[in-house]
């Protein structure tokens, strides 16, 4: 049986993947001159978190503020929050954060720069921000370069703030259909932000951080000559994913669910105690739908067919699969998986080696 010692469902890292998947990110910064700030909204882990730093990384990046004062909390310096902080309760945890670490944010309104300039500059502190930039994804950040272009120059002349750069996450390149047109799109996410960034400096404006980030488009946007700083999540983990998309073959995914069958029906159907609450839903990213299935059985050509909250269904599995036996599920999507557990292990082969906590879980605020 598959790490008897362990209740399954559990969250399993394989150690020689993770760190060879660390380590490829971290060469294909330096070999670009680029700034390494890993996401890990991918692992919410301080104990990933400092391999990637001890590695080379310049600091980390987070989706949220709460995780942000994770980290904090566990020591990790130099936090980039890739992320609006709007609201008076966020601004006032904002700058207690600031007095713990070096902190900054994206804006990409001027009501919100206001409120961050006001509260800082209250407070006789500075806060690095960077404009957010709409590249194709159409979420958050602005296109329009006159736009952007008004909006640095607020930011210089509002007190408590220091213009660091701009940023962008090109996540339109998981619609992508093709490894040909994640290439387009990663080169057109550099080049678009070098671009802007050298209109922007001519009009006086301090551009110093142009910074890019999506684990697909990664190679693509650092080969463009002064793209300064890559911020990457999923790199750490990859998942099925990137495995549809080219990006990654399966044997570099670091992350899996261990399950043990608790029923049976012949040949025709296995029944696994891991459902929704142990995998997320996710048949691909920003609502592109390309996988069949909830997550890839490890060493078998099927995927998991069907789940409901506890439970996960393979229908014909290609070999028995006896009641009490364990599988290992590559999920989908390891961001939204990592979240539903409070600790994962470190495992070598068939041997656990730690147990270590998900630091920042649950931290969605």
């Amino acid at each position: 049986m598959l790490f008897p010692d362990i209740e399954t469902p559990a969250l399993l890292i394989e150690r020689t993947t993770l760190h060879h998947n660390i380590e490829m990110m971290q060469r294909l910064a330096e070999r670009h001159n680029v700034m390494l700030r890993p996401h890990i909204k991918t692992h919410k882990s301080a104990v990933i978190a400092r391999m990637q730093l001890a590695k080379g990384a310049c600091g980390i990046a987070v989706a949220k503020l709460s995780e942000a004062e994770a980290m904090a909390r566990n020591g990790i310096q130099n936090i980039q929050i890739a992320n609006q902080v709007i609201g008076q309760s966020r601004v006032r945890r904002l700058l207690d954060l600031a007095q713990q670490t070096e902190v900054s944010c994206s804006v990409d309104s001027p009501e919100n720069v206001r409120e961050l300039s006001e509260a800082f500059s209250a407070r006789g502190r500075m806060l690095r921000v960077l404009v957010e930039v709409d590249t194709g994804l159409h979420r958050c950040g602005l296109s329009d370069r006159e736009e952007i272009g008004r909006l640095c120059q607020f930011v210089e002349r509002c007190e408590g703030l220091q213009l660091a750069g701009i940023m962008t996450h090109a996540g339109h390149a998981y619609a992508a259909t093709s490894t040909d047109e994640v290439a387009r799109i990663g080169r057109q996410e550099g080049e678009t932000m070098v671009m802007l960034a050298d209109t922007l400096r001519q009009g006086g404006l301090r551009i110093g951080q142009v910074s890019v980030g999506s684990t697909p488009t990664a190679p693509h946007a650092v080969a463009v000559s002064g793209v300064t700083e890559l911020r990457v999540g999923n790199y750490a983990f990859h998942d099925m994913i990137q495995v549809t998309l080219g990006v990654a073959r399966e044997k570099q995914c670091a992350l899996s669910v261990l399950a043990t069958v608790i029923s049976t029906r012949g040949n025709s159907r296995a029944v696994l105690d891991a459902g929704s609450k142990a995998l997320t839903t996710e048949q691909g990213a920003h609502g592109n739908q390309r996988l069949h299935g909830f997550g890839k059985i490890q060493g078998m050509s099927v995927t998991l067919d069907r789940l409901s909250e506890e439970h996960g269904v393979i229908e014909n599995p290609d070999r028995q699969l006896p009641i009490g036996s364990r599988v290992r599920i590559i999920p989908n999507h390891a961001c939204a998986t990592v979240n539903l557990y409070n600790y994962a292990y470190i495992v070598d082969g068939d041997r656990m080696l730690q147990q270590i906590p998900i630091d920042a879980r649950g931290c969605v605020i």
